[in-house]
C-alpha cells in the first residue's frame, strides 16, 4: 500500500470502530434512557451510525482516486466479489427464512447487509491484491 493510503485507511479504522462503538450506543440509549422520548429524538439517536459510516466511505472514495490503474482494478474485483457474495449470502438467509429454519426478523438482518459488505470488500480487496502480487 502505497505511503498516501495509510491515514486514508487508518480513518478507515477508526471510522469502523466509531461505527460499532454507535450502533451500540444508539441501541443501548433507545432500549434504557430514551424507551419513551419524541419520535424526533428516536430518529436522531438511530441515525448516529450513518455519520462515521459516511467518513469511512469518503475515506474508501480518497483511496480509490489516489491509486493507479492496477489498484483500481484490484478495488473494482474487491467490490464486485464483495457485493456478490453478501447479495448471495442474504438471499440465502432469506430463503431459510421464508422455510422458518432460520427466525430472525428482517429488520434484525437488514442491520448487518452494509458491515457484512465492508468486511466482504475488505477480505475480497486482500485476495485480489495478492493475485496480482
Amino acid at each position: 500500500m502505497a505511503a498516501p493510503a495509510r491515514p486514508l485507511i487508518r480513518d478507515c479504522f477508526f471510522a469502523a470502530l466509531a461505527y460499532v462503538f454507535t450502533v451500540w450506543a444508539s441501541i443501548w440509549l433507545l432500549r434504557h434512557p430514551l424507551l419513551g422520548a419524541a419520535t424526533a429524538v428516536r430518529v436522531v439517536v438511530v441515525l448516529l451510525p450513518i455519520l462515521p459510516m459516511a467518513f469511512a466511505i469518503r475515506a474508501v472514495v480518497k483511496i480509490v482516486l489516489a491509486g493507479d490503474e492496477m489498484q483500481r482494478r484490484i478495488d473494482l474485483e474487491a467490490i464486485a466479489i464483495a457485493a456478490l457474495a453478501v447479495s448471495l449470502g442474504t438471499l440465502t438467509l432469506s430463503l431459510l427464512m421464508v422455510v422458518k429454519v432460520v427466525a430472525i426478523s428482517g429488520q434484525d438482518a437488514l442491520v448487518w447487509v452494509f458491515p457484512a459488505l465492508w468486511v466482504g470488500y475488505s477480505l475480497a480487496r486482500l485476495w485480489a491484491a495478492r493475485r496480482y502480487r
